[in-house]
């Protein structure tokens, strides 16, 4: 075996069935390895961006390993955006480059780049192979920190070394699962001393209590807890009538109240990085996380109990004992049920240009009881958000903390890849598809039937409130795009366009049936507001500020571009 074939052995042993990339001269030997094995499936796409962000994706969806690889130089800089969406995220991604020859590297050779030193900062472990009896070790060191630590490691293999023979390659395998953190009986019995002399507890779940539904809904209705959950956990618990929704830009006033009035925070599963959305008067926290460095980053923590959500709330229900004070809890979901209830005239609106909260209900509702949802970033993020219902045994990725526009395609390129035979639907921007809308092509060639719904207000939304926010006019947010029906047939896909409120249902109906992928050019109200539940007099201000300079100066909110003109 030469050192690309005990990679590709190495791989397979840790779970990894398939890899994304883009051929080149510096990876030649582990594509050729590549062809002759029949374990692990190769994706081509057409950005090296494009396939960072699928394996992250996929590893965000199914928790387990995933990989990619590129060549040299630019092949290997173009993919640090999306392995930092997998950092931040905590997905366990390993990116394997190419790099220059060892006699020719150091002498400014074609495409030599210090790609080491490049991945130094998104890459918990980073590595260079430089002799072939390495690989093996290299390889089980870079798997077992991406998956022990959910984070991304990076090897980079010289073509010369990477077509070498090994000499003394045996197969073994790691018990790349086992656990080191726990948590003290006496951690245990200070949390519920804690929770048990609280009359209004609040929960703030997140991502890594996934596992732990059941238990979640069981704490929250004996200790009459409202539930929050930060953005990336808004799949773990629907329609429960504690559920007050989201914090952050996205957050209701049901929650805000619920946070301001709390007088227990527990943090379950969530280093949430927003902390001027936490509690503005210090209460006792306790904080639940498999991340030991996330406990108290955000907030004071008086308790900390790193470990599986699960297994920890496993341990506290027996010792909680209920809680009578019920004026809190009954307050919280009345005023949350009058929310929704506003929410939901939004939601039905018949106004002409559609309104995106529109969009984003239809969609929901007519999608599979387990589809999939990949969402971009911006302003169609609080759209999916606010008014995409998600219901039974449906999921959802997203770009959390990095935020990276440009993510919907590319992710659902990896969750449809995971789950071949699952319904995967993207909420993109006409912003964000753009960026990297060239592999829709690939969704084309794989035969991958994604559904991509094109919110299409021709401008950058969430930028421009934001430029209005600080009292200052909209410039340069407004776009000029491409006909996304035409580019969609252009590539071998479905198309649709939609104009009116009126044909959106049927047009999503179809889109969904389709067994090709397909493009929904959905136009929206260019004017529609992405704004937070509860205004501060300073944002409110500012926005005043910034609408009588737009009406005094044309600027960029006149057709994009009247001040060249002028």
């Amino acid at each position: 075996m030469n050192v690309s074939d005990v990679l590709l052995d190495v791989l397979y042993s840790y779970g990894v069935k398939h890899v994304f990339g883009v051929p080149g001269d510096a990876i030649d030997t582990i594509m050729e390895s590549m062809r002759k094995q029949n374990k692990i499936g190769f994706t081509l796409v057409r950005h090296e961006e494009t396939w960072a962000f699928a394996a992250a994706a996929m590893a965000k969806l199914t928790g387990e390993l995933t990989c990619c690889m590129g060549t040299a130089g630019p092949g290997a800089i173009h993919l640090l955006n999306g392995l930092y969406d997998a950092k931040m995220d905590n997905a366990p991604v390993l990116a394997i480059t190419g790099g220059a020859n060892t006699p020719d590297r150091t002498q400014t050779s074609f495409q030599e780049i210090n790609t080491v030193k490049l991945f130094d900062d998104v890459a918990g472990y980073n590595a260079a192979v430089v002799h072939p009896e390495q690989v093996h070790s290299v390889m089980h060191l870079a798997c077992q920190h991406a998956i022990k630590n959910r984070t991304v490691a990076h090897i980079n293999i010289p073509t010369n070394v990477s077509m070498q023979k090994v000499s003394t390659y045996t197969p073994y395998t790691f018990d790349y699962n086992l656990e080191t953190l726990s948590s003290s009986p006496e951690a245990i019995q200070k949390a519920a001393a804690l929770i048990n002399k609280a009359k209004k507890p609040v929960m703030l779940i997140g991502h890594w209590s996934r596992e732990a539904t059941d238990e979640l809904i069981q704490l929250s209705e004996h200790i009459n807890a409202p539930i929050i959950h930060a953005l990336r956990g808004k799949d773990i618990i629907k329609n429960h009538p504690n559920h007050m929704w989201w914090m952050w830009l996205l957050w209701t006033k049901a929650s805000n109240k619920a946070m301001e009035w709390a007088d227990l925070l527990l943090m379950i599963g969530t280093g949430f990085p927003y902390k001027n959305f936490l509690p503005n008067h210090k209460i006792p926290a306790i904080q639940i996380d498999i991340k030991i460095n996330m406990m108290g980053l955000r907030y004071p923590v008086d308790v900390q109990l790193p470990w599986h959500a699960k297994t920890i709330l496993a341990q506290l229900l027996p010792l909680l004992q209920e809680n009578e004070y019920y004026d809190y809890v009954h307050y919280m979901n009345k005023f949350a049920s009058h929310e929704q209830t506003q929410t939901a005239k939004v939601e039905t609106s018949t106004d002409t240009p559609i309104r995106p909260q529109v969009v984003a209900k239809i969609a929901g509702e007519e999608a599979k009881d387990d589809a999939i949802f990949c969402v971009d970033t911006g302003a169609v993020t609080v759209r999916w958000a606010r008014h995409l219902h998600l219901r039974d045994k449906q999921r959802f990725t997203i770009s959390g903390r990095l935020a990276s526009m440009a993510y919907g395609l590319p992710a659902a390129i990896g969750a449809q890849i995971a789950y071949p035979d699952r319904q995967v639907i993207a909420f993109c921007g006409d912003g964000g598809f753009a960026m990297l809308m060239g592999d829709f092509a690939t969704c084309v060639k794989d035969n991958l039937p994604v559904n991509i719904i094109v919110f299409n207000n021709s401008k950058l939304g969430l930028i421009k409130l934001e430029q209005e926010v600080h009292g200052r006019p909209e410039y340069h947010t407004w776009l000029h795009n491409p006909d996304f029906k035409m580019f969609a047939q252009a590539c071998g896909g479905e198309w649709f366009r939609v104009e009116k409120p009126e044909e959106l249902q049927e047009a999503i109906q179809k889109a969904y049936a389709s067994p090709k992928p397909t493009i929904i050019d959905v136009i929206i109200n260019p004017n529609e507001l992405t704004m937070p539940p509860a205004i501060s007099f300073d944002q409110a201000v500012g926005f005043a500020k910034a609408k009588i300079k737009e009406f005094f100066w044309a600027g960029e909110t006149d057709h994009g571009f009247s001040a060249l003109k002028h």
